[in-house]
């Protein structure tokens, strides 16, 4: 028995639009807000999800400087909870080895991305290279070890310090 590899392929926003997919095919659509979000006719796919983060990136370095302020000032970006939740749609439809489209604005960076994780992560054959592809995005997605630890420090509250004593009470401690 012959088992055919999955495919993914990724457009822009008008590729996807006015996109003619086969029956089996499902479609992630991103883009940076509801505002902004495709057209896209549901009724010509399996399925369709919405998912929504800018087409911007940060690495440990940044997630350092900002430390626990490090979500509240990249909250549109694909951060942990908006990456689990897109791992696990993209987990759905590859678990059915079923065709998948990917669209973002210009069909480049985060729909490339995007791709290039259901490649390397799922055994899906691509259709095209993947250049310009979203490193922060495909990182998210792939859970970089680096990328994570980093994530994970800023977001694990400090432990608070012990009380600085005075001069006065650490000699009054020597005679007690």
């Amino acid at each position: 028995m012959h088992q055919t590899i999955p495919s993914c392929t990724f457009l822009s926003r008008s590729e996807a639009e006015a996109y003619s997919p086969g029956p089996d095919c499902h479609l992630i659509s991103i883009s940076d807000g509801l505002e902004d979000q495709a057209c896209i006719d549901e009724a010509r796919w399996k399925s369709v999800s919405y998912h929504h983060f800018i087409d911007a990136g940060f690495d440990e370095e940044v997630i350092e400087i900002y430390g626990p302020d490090f979500e509240r000032n990249y909250v549109d970006y694909l951060l942990s909870s908006k990456a689990d939740v897109l791992r696990e749609r993209i987990r759905e439809i590859a678990d059915q080895g079923e065709y998948i489209a990917v669209n973002c604005h210009a069909g480049r960076s985060r729909s490339a991305a995007v791709a290039l994780y259901l490649s390397k992560h799922h055994g899906y054959q691509l259709h095209k290279p993947t250049p310009d592809a979203n490193q922060c995005v495909y990182r998210m997605l792939a859970k970089d070890v680096h990328l994570m630890a980093a994530y994970r420090a800023a977001s694990t509250p400090a432990e608070p310090e012990a009380p600085k004593r005075s001069l006065l009470s650490a000699i009054k401690s020597l005679f007690s």
